[in-house]
C-alpha cells in the first residue's frame, strides 16, 4: 500500500503538505486496518470493494483540497466508516503559556497558526453589508457565547463546507481578523455539520441546527433574545445533576443526568434523602435523557429498585495484536509506577489483561475474563441506608456474568417503574438500559440510545502529525448489534409529545 507524491517546483510548499496528511491518512489506514477491534466486523468480503473505493476517494480529496489545515477532517471522516462511536481521532491543538512572549511567538510561527485558513476580504465592507442580516437568511454577524470573538458567517462552497464564519473581531490574541474560525456543510433546511477551531486551534465536528436567532453557540448580532439567559442557566442548574420528587401521592420522579463516577457520593446522598419515599411509592419514573454515562458505580445502587430474575451481563473479548499489546504493557508500567493511586488489586487484574496478550495468538478475540474470581464472587450494593447483597457466576462461554439474589430481600416497592431515554442515553446509561429490560416491573419509553455500546476499552495512540487516535481494543460480540443504532425502547414516544404524562399513563396501565 504504497503511495509517492509528485508535485512541480511551484507548488512545492503544497505538495510537502498534501504529502504530510496522505502519509498520515496511510498511517490511520494501516493501524485501524491491524489493531482496531471493529474493524473485521465492518470490513468483510461482500462490501471490501466499496470500503476499498472508500479510502480511494478520500486520498484524492486530500490531494486536491485546497486548503492546507483539513487533515484531521479526512482522517475522521475516514473513522466514520467504522461504527465504534468510542474510536474517535481529534487535535489537542498548540497549547502553551499565553503569558510567555517566546512561547507566544514560537506559536506564531507554528503550522497550526500558519497553516489556519485566512481570507483577503475587505472585513469593514463584509461587517456593513452583513449588519441587516435577518432571521430569514443564515449569513450575518455572529459573536460566540462568551462574548470572545465576532465573525462574519458568509457562503463559500468547497467539497464539504458551503458556509464559513471570518474572524472580525477577536479578544484572544491567538486569533486574528480574516482568520477562519469555522466552516459548515449543510444536511437539511436548518442543520449543518460544524467544524469548529477552537482557542488553541484544535479542531472539532458537531452537529449544528440554526434557529433564526442562534447558529449552535454563537448568536445572531441583531437578534439577541430579551430572555435572561443567563438567569435561565443558572436556574437549569440549581436543580443538579440528580433530583427527586413525588409528582403524585403515588408517583415519584427520579432524574440521573449523568452516571460520572467523581459524582458517586452525591448521588448516594441524594438516594439516601429521600430513601423513604422511593421505597413506599408503588410507581416511579426515572429519566436518563441526555445522560451521556460515566460509572456502573452509580449504576449499581438502582439494581435493587429493577431486579425481579437474574441478570445477564455480556463481558467484553480482547482483541489481541502486537500493538495492542504493547499499550497495554506500557499502561500497565505506568500502574505499577504509581501503585498508590491504582492500588495492589486493579494492577493485579491489569496485569492478567497483558498475560492474555503474551499467551494468545494475533489477530483473535479472547475473553476478557477466565475465573468469576476477577469480577468478584459478590456485589454489595447500598440503596441509601440500606445494602443488598448479589451473587456472580461466570457463563461456560466466559461471554456472559449472571447475576441473581434474593427476591424477598428486595425492597417490594416500587411495583412498576417506566424508564425515559433517548439518544443522549450512552455508555453506562445503556447499561442501565440493558438491565431494565431484564426485568418485568421496568417499561422503557423513549427513543433510540445513543449507541456506545458495541466496542470500549479505549486507548490513546499518538499519530506522527501528533493526533490524538482513542481506539477501542475490546468488542461485545452481542451488543455491537447496538452500536451508532442505539437500544431502542419498548414504547417509542416523539419529541413533541408530553413524556411525563405518557409515563403516567403507562404507570396506571392506560397503554395504547
Amino acid at each position: 500500500m504504497l503511495f509517492f507524491c509528485i508535485f512541480s517546483n511551484s507548488s512545492f510548499s503544497q505538495g510537502l503538505e498534501k504529502c504530510a496528511c496522505l502519509s498520515e491518512f496511510q498511517f490511520l489506514q494501516g493501524y485501524i486496518e491491524t489493531n482496531f477491534a471493529a474493524f473485521n466486523d465492518n470490513v468483510n468480503e461482500a462490501n471490501r470493494g466499496d470500503y476499498e473505493s472508500f479510502v480511494q476517494k478520500i486520498k484524492s480529496e486530500i490531494s486536491d483540497d485546497s486548503i492546507d489545515d483539513h487533515c484531521l477532517i479526512y482522517l475522521q471522516r475516514y473513522l466514520n466508516f467504522f461504527k465504534d462511536n468510542h474510536t474517535q481521532i481529534n487535535d489537542p491543538g498548540y497549547i502553551f503559556d499565553e503569558s510567555d512572549e517566546a512561547a507566544f511567538q514560537e506559536f506564531l510561527r507554528s503550522p497550526h497558526f500558519q497553516k489556519r485558513e485566512r481570507v483577503d476580504l475587505d472585513l469593514a465592507a463584509l461587517e456593513k453589508s452583513l449588519a441587516t442580516a435577518t432571521s430569514n437568511e443564515i449569513e450575518g454577524i455572529y459573536q460566540s457565547s462568551d462574548g470572545s470573538y465576532k465573525v462574519a458567517l458568509v457562503k463559500n462552497q468547497n467539497a464539504f463546507r458551503d458556509y464559513y464564519g471570518i474572524i472580525l473581531d477577536s479578544k484572544s490574541k491567538l486569533w486574528q481578523p480574516g482568520q477562519v474560525k469555522f466552516e459548515l456543510k449543510q444536511t437539511g433546511e436548518n442543520s449543518f455539520k460544524g467544524f469548529y477551531y477552537y482557542k488553541y486551534y484544535g479542531l472539532n465536528t458537531e452537529a449544528v441546527i440554526y434557529d433564526g436567532r442562534k447558529l449552535g453557540s454563537w448568536v445572531k448580532k441583531g437578534l439577541e433574545s430579551t430572555q435572561n439567559e443567563a438567569q435561565t442557566a443558572i436556574n437549569n442548574q440549581a436543580k443538579g445533576p440528580f433530583d427527586f420528587k413525588k409528582i403524585k401521592e403515588d408517583v415519584g420522579y427520579l432524574s440521573i443526568k449523568t452516571f460520572e463516577g467523581y459524582l458517586k457520593s452525591m448521588f448516594d446522598s441524594v438516594l439516601l434523602a429521600h430513601q423513604e419515599d422511593i421505597l413506599s411509592l408503588p410507581k416511579l419514573i426515572i429519566d436518563v435523557r441526555g445522560n451521556g454515562g460515566g460509572s456502573d458505580a452509580l449504576l449499581s445502587g438502582l439494581m435493587p429498585l429493577m431486579y425481579t430474575d437474574t441478570i445477564y451481563t455480556e463481558l467484553p473479548q480482547l482483541y489481541v495484536t502486537e500493538d495492542n499489546y504493547r499499550i497495554y504493557k506500557e499502561f500497565l508500567q505506568e500502574m505499577q509506577a504509581d501503585s498508590l493511586s491504582y492500588g495492589l488489586e486493579t494492577i493485579t487484574n491489569f496485569g492478567k489483561l497483558v498475560q492474555k496478550f503474551e499467551n494468545s495468538p494475533s489477530r483473535v478475540f479472547v475473553p476478557m475474563f477466565d475465573s468469576i474470581d476477577d469480577l468478584g464472587h459478590e456485589r454489595r450494593v447500598n440503596l441509601g441506608a440500606k445494602s443488598y447483597t448479589f451473587t456472580n457466576l461466570l457463563g461456560e462461554d466466559k461471554n456472559y456474568m449472571k447475576t441473581f439474589t434474593d427476591t424477598e430481600k428486595l425492597p417490594g416497592l416500587p411495583q412498576k417503574i417506566v424508564l425515559l431515554i433517548d439518544r443522549g442515553c450512552a455508555s453506562t446509561c445503556e447499561n442501565l438500559i440493558l438491565l431494565a429490560n431484564q426485568n418485568s416491573k421496568v417499561i422503557t419509553l423513549g427513543q433510540n440510545s445513543g449507541g456506545y455500546k458495541g466496542y470500549g476499552n479505549v486507548f490513546p495512540v499518538i499519530t506522527p502529525m501528533g493526533y490524538r487516535l482513542n481506539m477501542s481494543t475490546t468488542r461485545y460480540e452481542d451488543a455491537r448489534k447496538y452500536e451508532f443504532v442505539g437500544i431502542p425502547p419498548q414504547i417509542y414516544i416523539e419529541d413533541n409529545e408530553d413524556w411525563i404524562r405518557r409515563a403516567m399513563e403507562l404507570l396506571d396501565g392506560k397503554e395504547d
